[in-house]
């Protein structure tokens, strides 16, 4: 038998960690399928962005040579006569000084015709053609065109394709993340034609660096994007000043950027441009140099495998195991803080961890065992309200559930309000009645006096065959103890009378009863063994208080009470003063009496 008691509690004790065993691998299967979700993705995200704002702000990375950034801005577009379509003269005079000056590359992120205009103007397109020959013939050139129709690249003239070299030609084209915000150069997520690179890779590419496809634009190298524009460049070659282009853009990697008002902005992880530092949208032509900045710096930013970062997804689900409390969220802060600096740091050596995704399990372990906990708790308290809400009082039991009552602690002093009742003759009645009736009638008259000393805050802290004790002030603290002790046993009076009009419908005599109320200082705790404990109150103020109770049969006053709590309330409520009352073994008490009114009286014992 001793055996199998030993093997029961080791089944129970067992029970939670296979619960929370199991619960983890649910939290386990949860996250696998999480991982990857649009949700966790967002956020891996928008920390993306944030953490670039903070490096970019902090700790920009730096670029051996920045890009030369030669604008057609909207100061050009408000000089010239002629609309941007006809810049043909203007921008082969560019092209022109940039062959003489000789940079290492030139990329032009701007529309570029799409047909010839000499059929519109003799002539307008030879400036042009002549300036992309000589540029073709000393520096490496590279044309990049927006989207045109139906997700094809916008065309070009073939006069100035031919002059450029078919391998020239490149994409301007930006494909936005779900969010709208562009955060890596993908051409075939909103284009249907691959075979050109993009503006950025194609120039890499010229100057000897390749990259993947897959990664994201660094937006922490370098720092706000200046430009020089093509006024001023115009104004030096038409005053004689070449050697001021030439200074600026010798050996170096030149991009000439549409910036005109007209352009496409898109929305950005930061704000690129020196002219406009607060806005966070850019035209396409700066993005590519950003993305270009990107594979001249560290490359592009690789994101962490799936390899990798599922089981650092699985680690972070260990969170769920161990009890939240302060311990466990310090843990769950620190964790969050390391993980966080690995990403940061990751991100300023090039490489990103989906700090979102891996900060979302983390939570997801703290608060599904939190939440696994406050279920258990719950269930508990359930099954503790249901196995002992007949065994211990309504205000005992939520000192249990609130967990103010340690079966553990020694007890503390407290000045508690003590109650006694007891009915009288009952010796007799039992002779006259058998034990069931007598048991039947018990536990109807408990039920009336359990709910009127319930109702006023009180507790019953035991049944003495026919007698019983309740406390008022301990375990549910009370702001006038004394008062509450006094209608409570009112209340009894008004109940004993309603349970004796039943009685007499029955052909039973009437109740009578004797209660003594007594306040003072008084030690409370649970007594008893490890096995069995009762909370319960010990003091010689509850002799007192069963005292009184034995004198209401002599003076002929149904509720006693001593001078202490007379004074507590006042003397209201018709207390009278029944003077020194002598006890038993103790010295002579004061107290005071009451009854009810005339009618409650007669109810009380059975009259008519």
């Amino acid at each position: 038998m001793g055996e199998r008691k030993g093997l029961n509690h080791n089944q129970k004790m067992l029970r939670p960690q296979r619960e929370i065993f199991v619960g983890f691998l649910l939290l386990c299967v949860l996250v696998l399928g999480l991982m990857g979700t649009q949700a966790l993705r967002r956020a891996d995200q928008a920390l993306y962005d944030e953490q670039s704002r903070w490096l970019r702000a902090l700790a920009p990375g730096a670029l051996p040579q920045d890009v030369v950034v030669i604008g057609l801005d909207e100061l050009a577009y408000e000089s010239f006569p002629e609309p941007y379509a006809l810049w043909h003269r203007y921008l082969g005079e560019l092209f022109t000084g940039l062959a003489a000056a000789r940079p290492a590359v030139v990329g032009v992120a701007a529309p570029l015709p799409v047909r010839s205009y000499d059929f519109l103007i003799k002539g307008v397109d030879a400036p042009l053609l002549e300036g992309v020959r000589k540029l073709r013939a000393t520096t490496p050139l590279v044309l990049g065109q927006p989207m045109g129709l139906e997700r094809h690249l916008r065309p070009i003239a073939p006069e100035l394709l031919q002059a450029a070299g078919n391998q020239a030609l490149s994409s301007l084209v930006l494909c936005e993340d779900r969010d709208g915000i562009v955060r890596r150069i993908n051409q075939r997520r909103c284009i249907d034609e691959d075979r050109n690179p993009s503006l950025a890779d194609l120039m890499a590419r010229v100057l000897g660096r390749e990259s993947s496809a897959r990664g994201l634009i660094d937006y922490t190298v370098g720092g706000p994007i200046e430009y020089t524009s093509l006024q001023t460049v115009l104004a030096w070659l038409r005053q004689g000043q070449a050697a001021e282009l030439e200074k600026l853009v010798r050996g170096r990697v030149v991009v000439v950027a549409s910036l005109l008002p007209n352009e496409t902005r898109y929305r950005l992880p930061v704000p690129l441009a020196a002219w406009d530092p607060e806005n966070r949208s850019a035209p396409a032509a700066l993005v590519h140099v950003q993305a270009l900045r990107s594979l001249l710096g560290r490359g592009w930013v690789d994101p962490v495998e799936t390899t990798l970062s599922w089981p650092l997804a699985l680690a972070m689900a260990l969170l769920w195991f161990g009890r939240n409390g302060w311990i466990k969220t310090l843990v769950l802060a620190g964790v969050a803080g390391l993980i966080t600096a690995i990403s940061v740091l990751g991100l300023w050596r090039g490489w990103y961890l989906p700090l979102g995704s891996l900060l979302g399990v983390a939570l997801l372990a703290f608060l599904g065992r939190m939440a696994w906990e406050s279920v258990r708790h719950y269930r508990e308290k359930q099954l503790l309200r249901t196995a002992f809400a007949g065994h211990v009082s309504p205000q005992v039991m939520r000192a249990i559930l609130r967990g103010s009552l340690q079966p553990e602690t020694t007890g503390r002093r407290c000045r508690v309000t003590i109650l006694f009742a007891d009915i009288r003759g009952f010796t007799a009645r039992s002779a006259q009645s058998s034990p069931e009736n007598l048991i039947e009638l018990l536990n109807a008259y408990y039920a009336e006096m359990g709910v009127a000393i319930h109702e006023h805050g009180g507790a019953i802290d035991k049944f003495i065959g026919d007698g019983l004790m309740a406390t008022f002030g301990v375990p549910q603290p009370l702001d006038a103890p004394e008062r509450n002790a006094l209608e409570a046993a009112q209340d009894m009076l008004v109940r004993l009378g309603r349970l004796n009009g039943e009685l007499k419908a029955q052909g039973h005599a009437p109740l009578e009863i004797a209660i003594g109320i007594h306040v003072g200082e008084v030690v409370a705790g649970y007594v008893g063994t490890r096995r069995r404990r009762d909370f319960t109150v010990i003091g010689d103020p509850v002799n007192t208080a069963s005292q009184l109770e034995h004198m209401g049969k002599t003076l002929g006053y149904p509720v006693i009470c001593s001078h202490e709590v007379a004074q507590a309330v006042g003397q209201a409520g018709g207390l009278v003063d029944l003077g020194m009352q002598a006890t038993k073994g103790r010295a002579d008490v004061h107290v005071w009496g009451w009854n009810p009114p005339l009618n409650q009286r007669m109810d009380a014992k059975g009259a008519a």
